[in-house]
């Protein structure tokens, strides 16, 4: 069995030469609190990744952000908080921070936006 460490190996050797800089836009009731320079993998989704009557739809982006990149002040991200993305804003349409956990320990993150 792997442990939470090797997975934490596996996606930051994954992760770096795919990885770009990302802003985490965190609402705060009159505005935004930005978390800049977060690194993420960020990918379309296709055609073939989509389930009929989803919240995922074509056009909609995928990223993928370690655990350890998230600054701890985060939980998690919602509807009303953005992803910033090149300098364009995105809505957070999901945030998964299960599947990609061993245990009680957060591998990372994949959050869907929209744009």
């Amino acid at each position: 069995m792997f442990s939470a460490q090797t997975y934490k190996s596996m996606y930051s050797r994954l992760m770096g030469p795919l990885a770009q800089p990302v802003t985490l836009m965190v609402n705060n009731g009159t505005g935004f609190d930005e978390h800049t320079g977060v690194m993420a993998h960020v990918s379309n989704y296709s055609e073939g990744d989509l389930i009929a009557g989803g919240a995922i739809r074509l056009g909609d982006m995928r990223l993928i952000i370690l655990g350890e990149d998230i600054p701890q002040s985060i939980d998690r991200l919602e509807t009303k908080d953005r992803i910033s993305i090149d300098g364009r804003a995105y809505s957070v349409i999901h945030w998964d921070s299960h599947t990609r956990s061993v245990g009680d320990e957060m591998i990372a993150v994949e959050a869907a936006v929209r744009g």
